[in-house]
């Protein structure tokens, strides 16, 4: 009000007359005020005897009971005094409405019970949730939508089809608990990463119900799975690299020297290509036999297959070891058959059953260890990259990893210059001469 009557005045602080002015602003401000809330209340309660009169005329004493809820004879003038008092204070916005006094005296003789509060909509139950959840977020691979529903199955389990308006932390921790307790496949209890992975399919869903105005926020990302054990801590990485003499076995080995059969040249190729281009298990998997060609370079086409992260479809440049063993013409003949480039028969198998197949034949004739497995040959394949120093963002993008760096995401595609550099500098850390075709 100060700061409507200074502008209204144009008062500058220097006025000495500005204390008066300010009063007498201040005075016809409450007269203006007081002028319209008489004229409101005037408007109303003469509106509301004429209600009142209509209905004095046609109902008899006690018909019908008055907004205010009072059962027995009709106190026309008591109710018109506290109805009348009501509607001023909701037409001041923090009151009942007029509207509803109108209803009442609109049909004289009726007996009119008061409206119901409106109820709010049921709450649907979490689990017809999931649907939409998932749609939400088509980047999801099989796998990892596979594994959003093993925990959405073990929670329903837990808490049932609660409505989600209704759950709140407590819920969410159940589930942490269950996951803490939960005894593993392979005996004891389930791996810590196993759990926060878990735990956090959870977690992101009720992250979403909320901004879906669904769920309240009841905190639940406050939730924390049970702390990693004294082994856990000391165990490090579950993978560790090859060293140059398991690579050499590697090279060395059946597979390699005498494959029998189309499955057997298939299962060598999936292992030099995994040494030699770093890429995923699934990648390989999905991989087309189909060569690119980046000018004179070829190249590994993984735009299709990558799908772990932003990072992942890539081009990668064939080393010319892998080209020297005859790649390109194993991609050729994996094509004219309708393979994709690794594929072992009619039936294209799963990344699960490659995993299983190459494990078992890596303790056999490798090592038993059990941190060396076939997603060791990615970590050898990164050392590879980290030797040749040919810089991080280009590391990473050979390498399908994103490393959330805002100059990433320019030049994504990989130039020839780029493929260049890579099969310029890249090298096997073991000689491979000898399964050269050429």
């Amino acid at each position: 009000m100060r700061l409507r009557m200074a502008q209204t005045l144009n008062i500058d602080g220097n006025d000495p007359n500005q204390t008066e002015a300010l009063v007498l602003e201040a005075f016809a401000l409450g007269q203006a005020y007081e002028a319209r809330k008489a004229l409101l209340h005037q408007e109303f309660t003469t509106k509301l005897r004429q209600l009142i009169a209509n209905g004095r005329d046609d109902a008899p004493a006690g018909a019908f009971a008055t907004p205010l809820g009072v059962q027995g004879p009709l106190m026309y003038d008591r109710a018109f005094t506290a109805v009348s008092d009501e509607m001023v204070r909701g037409s001041l916005g923090f009151g009942i409405k007029k509207d509803s006094f109108a209803e009442v005296f609109a049909s004289p003789g009726a007996r009119i019970a008061p409206t119901p509060a409106r109820q709010p909509p049921a709450s649907p139950p979490w689990d017809s949730l999931r649907g939409g959840f998932l749609s939400d977020k088509p980047g999801l691979n099989a796998k990892t939508v596979w594994s959003y529903n093993q925990a959405f199955d073990a929670w329903l389990g837990l808490i049932g089809k609660k409505p989600i308006a209704d759950i709140r932390r407590p819920d969410v921790k159940a589930y942490a608990d269950f996951l803490r307790d939960r005894p593993s496949a392979r005996g004891g209890s389930l791996n810590q990463k196993t759990i926060v992975r878990c735990l956090g399919h959870i977690k992101t869903f009720m992250v979403w119900a909320v901004a879906a105005g669904h769920a309240v926020d009841d905190r639940f990302e406050a939730v924390m799975a049970r702390d990693p054990t004294r082994a856990e801590r000391l165990a490090g990485e579950k993978r560790r690299a090859f060293t140059p003499a398991e690579l050499t076995k590697l090279f060395q080995s059946r597979l390699f020297m005498k494959p029998n059969g189309q499955e057997d040249e298939a299962t060598g190729w999936f292992l030099a290509i995994a040494a030699l281009t770093g890429a995923r298990t699934e990648e390989i998997v999905r991989a087309p036999a189909s060569l690119v060609m980046l000018g004179d370079i070829y190249c590994l086409d993984l735009r299709q297959a990558g799908q772990k992260t932003d990072a992942a479809p890539r081009l990668v440049p064939i080393l010319p070891d892998l080209m020297a063993m005859g790649m390109a013409a194993w991609a050729s003949k994996q094509a004219a058959r309708g393979y994709t480039l690794v594929q072992p028969s009619p039936v294209q198998q799963s990344a699960g059953w490659w995993s299983k197949r190459l494990n078992r034949y890596l303790n056999s004739n490798v090592t038993d260890d059990p941190r060396l497995v076939l997603y060791s040959l990615r970590h050898s394949f990164r050392q590879m990259l980290r030797a040749a120093n040919i810089g991080d963002e280009l590391a990473d993008k050979i390498f399908g990893h994103s490393n959330g760096k805002v100059g990433a995401g320019y030049g994504r595609d990989l130039s020839h210059d780029e493929a260049q550099l890579f099969i310029a500098n890249i090298r096997s850390p073991v000689g491979l001469g000898h399964l050269w075709r050429i």
